[in-house]
């Protein structure tokens, strides 16, 4: 009986052990990583995503709940796919969002177009581009992250502004 105590309170211990090495679901605590739409206030950083008519013509804006990271994380927060079809992207870049464009690599950056990066200080404020790279920060909650396709290389910003609202 005490050697079956032993076993049971063993496989006990092991499991926490294991449990315990389990990565953290991004954002910390296992909650909701982001909610639809811009953040209120200061809660986070809202992500401005214009997959263009180029690509899926989807728009999508999300409150990355909390501080970020950086850009990436901030993607990853709001819950899209980077570089899934893009092996051969250098890290710490954005080659596709969502497997978009499907083509991947070398399509984006180096063929037809890649992913323009755009950041304003709040929701009420306009867009400009990006003076640095995705995988730069951390971001200050309050920001807004603007994403858009720039087919050709040629991109204006998201055609959503940093509120979410439509440019006109």
């Amino acid at each position: 009986m005490k050697l079956r105590q032993l076993a049971i309170g063993g496989l006990a211990a092991v499991a926490a052990v294991a449990s315990a090495c389990v990565a953290p679901a991004p954002g910390g605590g296992g909650g909701p990583t982001y909610t639809d739409g811009p953040c209120p206030d200061s809660s986070g950083v809202t992500v401005v995503v214009d997959f263009t008519a180029d690509l899926s013509d989807e728009q999508l804006v999300r409150c990355a709940i909390g501080p970020q990271e950086s850009g990436l994380a901030a993607l990853l927060a709001i819950g899209l796919a980077i570089n899934t079809n893009a092996a051969n992207a250098e890290p710490g870049t954005v080659c596709t969002l969502e497997g978009l464009p499907v083509e991947g690599y070398p399509y984006c950056w180096l063929t037809d177009g890649y992913w323009s990066y755009w950041r304003a200080p709040s929701t009420a404020g306009a867009w400009d581009f990006a003076p640095t790279g995705p995988s730069d920060g951390p971001l200050v909650e309050g920001t807004v992250e603007g994403w858009a396709w720039a087919q050709g290389f040629v991109s204006d910003g998201p055609r959503l502004g940093p509120d979410g609202d439509p440019l006109q």
